[in-house]
């Protein structure tokens, strides 16, 4: 895999909110680092988290599982989870997949700190 397809996965802290932005792809080689690192980011008691998919060139069904997996982590620890910045591509992909409805999704990270907050 060349650097500009890996997985880069950034935390920062804004306004209470732990933002999570991803960049390159997400597929099978590291759908299961990302669900690791989401999973522990909320197992830790983080009530609000984010994840901008500004940056993502694609994903394949791996990385929905592992979203998924997180949004339902969220629901358990009670804590907020929500994705933003999803946009051409990437978007198609979560409505192809009739993905939309099963996560709360922001337009963009200004958004969904404001509401998550």
């Amino acid at each position: 895999m060349n650097s500009s397809s890996a997985l880069i996965i950034d935390e920062v802290r804004e306004a209470g909110v732990c933002v999570v932005a991803l960049r390159g792809r997400i597929d099978s080689s590291n759908a299961d680092d990302l669900m690791t690192r989401l999973t522990g980011l909320i197992s830790s008691g983080e009530k609000s988290v984010v994840v901008d998919l500004e940056s993502v060139l694609y994903l394949t069904s791996a990385a929905f599982r592992a979203l998924l997996v997180a949004t339902d982590a969220a629901e358990r620890n009670a804590a907020r989870f929500a994705l933003c910045s999803l946009a051409g591509h990437v978007r198609e992909l979560f409505e192809m997949g009739g993905l939309i409805d099963l996560f709360t999704i922001h337009a963009s990270r200004h958004e969904a700190i404001a509401q998550c907050g």
